[in-house]
């Protein structure tokens, strides 16, 4: 099968071809915000770099986040026209599971920065086994101690080991940063297992409040 990935929930707009769970192509543009002007591009250099179009797509897979709420929002629209026009269903896949990229061995505490700036750090998590997939939730930094008997490993990008650092100098975590290809080989090494719905993955409230409507 031929897969399509892509992930916008982070500081990049990435996209990958993976056919048969072998990375054909990949291609990241760092940017923190201008995705919905070049994912398009981006997807199709990374078809045209395999000699493929996307309408010999097979599959597709999407980052939901948590991460970045207009870039996930913009690879979760694109995903989603992508596979209505080829007759095809989106899957998703969060942020936490594509720095995985397949089940681990072992049950993983996966984390990723959410709030920065003391007294309130905090992480994305999410924890994952061999045969099972938790959801994502936020986990404060104080929270930590908690939930490391029920875990093996830990696992994190360079900005999370930083973090973590800072509050947990003593956990030493494995590092791994996110590629666009983490997240098709997920859908693949998981094609056993249910699939995630195309749909965008808030853990929490959006840090800013609506505005109030005029009456009168």
């Amino acid at each position: 099968m031929i897969r399509l990935g892509i992930h916008t929930a982070g500081s990049f707009c990435g996209a990958s071809i993976v056919k048969d769970g072998l990375v054909a192509s990949s291609i990241a543009r760092e940017m923190k915000r201008g995705h919905d002007q070049f994912l398009p591009e981006v997807c199709a250099e990374a078809a045209k770099a395999t000699g493929v179009s996307l309408s010999e797509l097979g599959g597709i897979s999407v980052c939901v986040g948590p991460g970045s709420f207009t870039g996930l929002r913009i690879g979760v629209a694109f995903a989603r026209g992508l596979a209505l026009s080829n007759g095809l269903t989106a899957e998703g896949v969060t942020s936490l599971e594509a720095l995985l990229g397949k089940p681990p061995e072992r049950t993983t505490l996966v984390l990723l920065p959410a709030k920065r700036r003391l007294p309130d750090i905090s992480f994305w998590a999410q924890i994952i086994g061999p045969n099972h997939i938790g959801d994502a939730f936020e986990l404060e930094a104080k929270q930590l101690t908690a939930h490391l008997e029920t875990v093996s490993d830990i696992l994190t990008d360079n900005d999370g080991g930083a973090l973590l650092a800072s509050v947990a100098s003593e956990l030493k975590p494995l590092v791994r940063n996110v590629t666009p290809e983490s997240v098709a080989l997920w859908s693949h090494f998981t094609g056993a297992l249910p699939s995630r719905a195309p749909s965008p993955v808030y853990v929490r409230e959006p840090d800013a409040i609506p505005a109030r409507p005029v009456i009168g």
